[in-house]
Order: C-alpha cells, then sequence, then structure tokens
C-alpha cells in the first residue's frame, strides 16, 4: 500500500494503524523499529495501538510520533492530525508512564524525627524534675549568699596587726578578654566545606537541567532511584548502589556530574533526544 493510501485507510482514526502498516511495509519488526528509534518496544507497541495514556504527558507521546513517522517516511501533519482525532488520547494524562508507575519507589513522610524528638522531651523532662526535687527555685539567691564566708580571713589580719599586702585591691576586677578563644577558629570550622562520604559499591550524581526533561535512574538491584520530570533550572542529587541505569528525555539539555566530577552524557544516535546509558561504580559512564 502507498503512503498516501495508508494515511486515507486511517481518517477517523488514530496514527497507530498507520504507523503499524508502514513499519510492516518495511519489513521492520516492532523489536528492529524499537532498537532504531532507541526506545522500548513497550512504547512502539503502544503508538502502533493508539495507548497514548501508557507513554505519559501529550508532548512525550507527540515526541515519540514525530520521530516514528520520520523513520517510516509518514507525514507528520497527517499522523498528528489522527492524534488528536484518537479516542484513546487521556483527558488528564500524568507525567509518569502508566507502565511503569508500579516501579516507583513508595514515599511516605519518616517517623523518626517524632521518634527522635520524643526521646530529647522526655529526657529534658527527667533531668528538670530531678534538678527542682534537689535544689528547689531559689538556686541563684543560695549562691550569692555563699560569697560573704570569704569575709571572716580579712578582719583576722586586721586585728592581728598585720599590715595589708600592697596589692591589687580585692574589688579590683579580672580581666576576662584573654582568656577568650580567637574567633577564627570558630569562623574556619563553619566555613569548610561538608563532604559526605560515598559508601563502597555506590555512585553518587548531579542532573542540572537546562531545560525541561524527564530522567529515571534505577541502581544495581532495580529499585527505581529516580522517576520525574526536572524543570529548567533545577539540579537533582543523589548516591545508590552501583551500577545505575539512567535514561534521559532531553539529553541535549542535561548535564552530568558523577562521584563529585564532569561527566559526559553519551551522544544520541540518529539525531535523536533520548539518551541511555550505565554508570559503574568506580564512575565509568557507558
Amino acid at each position: 500500500m502507498s503512503e498516501s493510501g495508508a494515511l486515507d485507510a486511517g481518517v477517523g482514526s488514530g496514527p497507530g494503524p498507520m504507523l503499524r502498516r508502514a513499519r510492516e511495509s518495511s519489513a521492520l519488526t516492532p523489536q528492529q523499529a524499537a532498537e532504531q528509534l532507541n526506545l522500548d518496544v513497550s512504547v512502539v507497541e503502544a503508538l502502533e495501538r493508539d495507548d497514548f495514556a501508557a507513554l505519559g504527558a501529550p508532548v512525550f507521546a507527540k515526541g515519540h510520533l514525530r520521530r516514528y513517522g520520520a523513520m517510516l517516511g509518514l507525514v507528520q501533519d497527517e499522523l498528528l492530525a489522527a492524534y488528536g482525532r484518537a479516542s484513546a488520547q487521556p483527558d488528564m494524562p500524568t507525567l509518569v508512564p502508566r507502565a511503569r508507575q508500579e516501579m516507583m519507589p513508595v514515599r511516605g513522610r519518616p517517623k523518626w524525627p517524632w521518634a527522635v524528638g520524643g526521646a530529647v522531651a522526655f529526657a529534658l523532662a527527667a533531668g528538670l524534675a530531678a534538678y527542682l526535687s534537689e535544689y528547689g527555685f531559689q538556686w541563684p539567691a543560695n549562691a550569692v549568699d555563699s560569697a560573704p564566708m570569704e569575709e571572716p580571713a580579712v578582719s583576722l589580719a586586721s586585728e592581728s596587726g598585720a599590715a595589708a599586702p600592697a596589692a591589687v585591691p580585692a574589688t579590683t576586677p579580672v580581666p576576662v578578654e584573654a582568656a577568650s578563644p580567637p574567633a577564627t577558629d570558630s569562623v574556619v570550622a563553619a566555613g569548610a566545606p561538608a563532604l559526605l562520604p560515598v559508601p563502597p559499591g555506590h555512585v553518587s550524581i548531579s542532573l542540572a537541567f537546562a531545560t525541561d526533561s524527564w530522567a529515571e535512574v534505577y541502581d544495581g538491584s532495580g529499585q527505581a532511584v529516580l522517576y520525574d520530570l526536572g524543570r529548567a533550572g533545577t539540579q537533582r542529587s543523589i548516591a545508590a548502589g552501583a551500577p545505575l541505569s539512567v535514561t534521559i528525555g532531553n539529553a541535549p539539555g542535561v548535564s552530568l556530574v558523577v562521584n563529585g566530577r564532569p561527566a559526559t552524557v553519551p551522544t544520541v544516535p540518529g539525531g535523536g533526544t533520548v539518551a541511555r546509558f550505565r554508570i559503574e561504580a568506580d564512575g565509568t559512564v557507558r
């Protein structure tokens, strides 16, 4: 079937049938098409059955349609028009693909701050109760009353006729500035950089987003440690068990730092935007 015939046959429906017929005319399997597009085969299959809800937001679905149509030689305007007519397009799409939602880590509020705060409050209350039970509420007055006990020694010396030593009077205040530590020590300690060590077998990465881009990061056990949309001007940093599997939706607009050192995001073949690579424990990007 010619390209125009395929387009005519797809009028009134989504672009999926047009993509499937064009792929079959090119003697390509879904797996081969996915490899040329550098996508998962599940994305190709979702496009061909008009299952756009599995692809996330419309911006992702339209981007996949353009790339797939360009590879098969189809007219992009016709594909996007069919996409607009497709009844399978979600009304309120999610930024996270439906097929990956069950892999996302469950995030909940940590409970340890409440336990630590309760223990500290209990310890303070117990210490205050013990102090008040021992000394009561008038401890400042008791401390002042104990000072005049040293006066009898002075009176005995005067009664014996001994001359008072020519020394500094007892009322002379003792300077305290000399005992104060230099302020530069605390300033230097406060300004020192806090270096957080990375446990053995782990790797730390930092992604800086110059433009909006979605990012997926899985640790060595296959657990998702980052699955989100990075907004332009933001940065995300994580540390997880190596090796890390990383996928960046808009690779040209994202810079990468591995273990505190700048690293290069692998070049996307065919002028695409999705980069998939692996980071070893020693920081090697493959």
